[in-house]
Order: C-alpha cells, then sequence, then structure tokens
C-alpha cells in the first residue's frame, strides 16, 4: 500500500506553494513534515488527505481506499459532553460496525492506551495529554492503514508531550501502519521520523533519521546532534 504524489501542483491566489512535486510514501513507515510556518505544513497534509484538491496532477491511493485514511487534528476535536468509551466507539459507529465488534475494539484500545479507568470520564474533565490520547484513539479504534496527526503534542506540557510521543511509537510498532505528522518541534520530528520531509522551493526534501535505531535518544549526544543539524536545515532556504 501506497500514497503517490505524481506531478502536483498546488496554487493559493497567486503564491505557488508546490510546483511538480512527486514523491511516494511507503506503507510501515512514520514520516515527519517540519518547516516554519506558511510554508504549507497544513496544505500538504489536506492535498495528501485528499481534502484540498490540487491545481494539476493527483493523489493515488494504491491497494487502499480513502476510508483507510485518518486524520487527527491539532484541536482533537473532541465531543466534550462524550464519555471516554462513547468517543471511542464513535468512528466504528459512523462505520456501522457491529456492537460487539465496537465492544471488543474499544476495550484493547483502552488498556493499549492507559484509558480504562478513564473509560467512564468526560471527555470535558481530561487533562490535556488525556484528550490527546482519546484523539490519538479514535483515529487508531479503525485500523487505518494511514494515520495523519497535525501537530499531535503542540499544546502539551513537556511530560505529556513525551508520553504522546512514546504512545505514538508504540501504537505504530502494534499495527504496522503509515503515520503522518505534522509538527513544528524539531526534537519531536527527531524522536518520531523514520524520515523527515522538509518543505523548500516548492518541493519535499527527504532526510533520513539516522538516530531512530538508538537505544535511550533521548539520553544520546548523537539525537541533540541531529536536532541541531535538522534546526539548521528547516532555516536554511
Amino acid at each position: 500500500m501506497e500514497i503517490q504524489i505524481k506531478n502536483l501542483n498546488f496554487q493559493f491566489k497567486n503564491n505557488i506553494i508546490f510546483q511538480n512535486l512527486n514523491y511516494t510514501f511507503q506503507e510501515n513507515k512514520i514520516y515527519v513534515l517540519v518547516g516554519p510556518s506558511g510554508v504549507g505544513k497544513s496544505t500538504f497534509l489536506d492535498l495528501l488527505t485528499k481534502s484540498l484538491t490540487p491545481s494539476q496532477g493527483e493523489v493515488i491511493y494504491h491497494d487502499f481506499s480513502a476510508q483507510e485514511v485518518m486524520t487527527v487534528f491539532q484541536n482533537n476535536q473532541l465531543f466534550p459532553w462524550l464519555k471516554v468509551i462513547d468517543a471511542l466507539r464513535l468512528p466504528l459507529k459512523i462505520q456501522k460496525v457491529a456492537k460487539e465488534q465496537q465492544i471488543t475494539k474499544v476495550k484493547t484500545l483502552l488498556e493499549d492506551l492507559n484509558l480504562t479507568p478513564l473509560a467512564e470520564q468526560k471527555v470535558a474533565t481530561l487533562s490535556g495529554g488525556q484528550a490527546q490520547r482519546v484523539a490519538i484513539g479514535q483515529g487508531l479504534v479503525v485500523k487505518p492503514s494511514f494515520l495523519c496527526l497535525d501537530e499531535p503534542t503542540s499544546s502539551l506540557d513537556m511530560e505529556s508531550k513525551e508520553e504522546i510521543q512514546r504512545l505514538i511509537l508504540q501504537e505504530q510498532k502494534k499495527h504496522g501502519n503509515t503515520l503522518f505528522i505534522v509538527t513544528h518541534d524539531i526534537e519531536e520530528a527527531a524522536f518520531l521520523g523514520d524520515e523527515i520531509l522538509l518543505i523548500r522551493n516548492q518541493q519535499l526534501h527527504p532526510l533520513t533519521n539516522p538516530t531512530k535505531t538508538l537505544r535511550e535518544r533521548r539520553d544520546s549526544l548523537d539525537f541533540y546532534e541531529f536536532c541541531i543539524q535538522l534546526r539548521k536545515e528547516v532555516r536554511r532556504r
């Protein structure tokens, strides 16, 4: 399963965002898109998920359908009056999954996300990190082939941020799906990404993450040296 970007152009008014863009996203990888504000990160996410139509070219889903692409947005878009268990069941209800299967899937997910003690609690009463876990759970519960996360930790404190990042890696390893993450956080990009993508001159520039296989990366000098390199690349025009 792949997503192929083929000869894609996108222009907003007189501003050319992407020009003759070609790229292929492969399965079972984590891609992280970084760049300064206004460079087109969220626009690219909308193009990738077909929420936006390119001016020219196409986005092709190979061997899967649009229903297998899920997006978790920055503001998590949770209904505050729902209980956690009902919030996680909601995507399954929309897809008309049988009630027995809903219960089984959500019970497993509650355990995976350490949300079981909060199952009957209303979303409005959750902390930021807890709510973000629920939002990611809504994306995972239908077992998407591609899961897109838009600034998944931007509003969280450092401890909650690192917890969500570990959770993202844990769930991706378990399900083997492809993740596409938009972030402005350099350390987050270096921690999560197999491949890091920079937007420059209306193109995507890939950078392979040399630290991804290191154990205890946050305690590694190599990790922070890569963060410095990546920060310089982002700033370079």
